[in-house]
């Protein structure tokens, strides 16, 4: 059954079967449903969506996305293969990265699940973050996450100072999403919120953000780096990147589904606000939309 949520983030990983054995210890599922194995994409003529993605996920690449049943959240894993795949280019997130907020009952517990199921990964020492409720950390592939008490799933979205401004246009006038500014912590980060989208997505500018060329890079080191955003206007935003010039797509729109990248490193999937999942579950294009990621 085709899932429609808010709170789908996805991975570039190297190892798509190890990652998911770690994500089940804080449960999530082995597989998406209706696709019990990785669907694969490659850069051939008979594989459309693989030939479209190709300068941004490699010529060919896995995909497979699990989700917690009690919160919903889905997390949604792409498998850089090893020709294509990079080593990240810094240790912290880099501009459109995502830090990954998930909902546990006990992070420090959770934590030494993750790492007692990835004996062969070395996990850097977690950190308590008082605000998040939780405690944040490095695991494989070097990603970031927090595990949080909260009951909501959430993602951080990272950017460079320099760079903040056109990623703030192209949110609000392209996709229509306003993007507020939060209370001011006094550590010198500057912290922002996208309104009206069911789901928490927080944004964060430094100034030591490394800025990279989305042409040069494309997903292909390991990062959590896309998102999903809902009922969208996608006629307005196909519209606004012609006349804006800001963004472009991984896969063109089709059926009410469109994978965009916009002008400084971001990647989103994105839903029409007419389209109906009950239909892409039934006619199987599900597999194709969620595996082209």
């Amino acid at each position: 059954m085709f899932s429609m949520v808010q709170t789908h983030h996805g991975i570039s990983c190297s190892d798509i079967e190890q990652t998911k054995k770690v994500l089940r210890t804080i449960g999530f599922t082995e597989f998406q449903p209706g696709a019990p194995e990785p669907l694969i994409y490659t850069n051939v003529p008979d594989n459309p969506i693989g030939q479209v993605t190709a300068p941004i996920l490699g010529d060919e690449y896995h995909t497979h996305y699990v989700e917690n049943p009690d919160t919903g959240q889905q997390i949604d894993l792409i498998e850089i293969q090893p020709a294509a795949l990079v080593p990240r280019p810094c240790v912290a997130p880099a501009q459109g990265d995502l830090v990954i907020g998930i909902p546990v009952d006990d992070p420090w517990a959770a934590f030494e699940a993750m790492q007692a199921a990835d004996p062969d990964c070395a996990y850097s020492e977690p950190v308590e973050v008082p605000e998040e409720n939780g405690i944040r950390f490095i695991w494989r592939d070097g990603q970031h996450s927090i595990l949080t008490r909260n009951p909501e799933p959430f993602a951080i979205l990272h950017y460079s100072t320099e760079d903040f401004p056109k990623a703030r246009r192209f949110y609000e006038e392209v996709l229509q999403v306003p993007v507020t500014p939060l209370e001011d912590r006094g550590d010198g980060v500057d912290r922002y919120q996208m309104q009206g989208i069911k789901g928490r997505m927080d944004i964060e500018v430094r100034a030591d953000t490394k800025r990279l060329d989305l042409r040069a890079w494309g997903k292909h080191y390991p990062s959590a780096n896309h998102f999903r955003l809902v009922e969208r206007d996608i006629a307005h935003i196909e519209k606004a990147i012609v006349e804006t010039g800001l963004g472009g797509y991984v896969i063109p729109p089709f059926g009410g589904f469109v994978f965009i990248h916009g002008p400084t490193s971001e990647t989103i999937e994105m839903f029409d606000k007419s389209f109906n999942p009950m239909a892409m579950a039934g006619d199987g294009a599900g597999n194709d939309s969620q595996a082209a990621e």
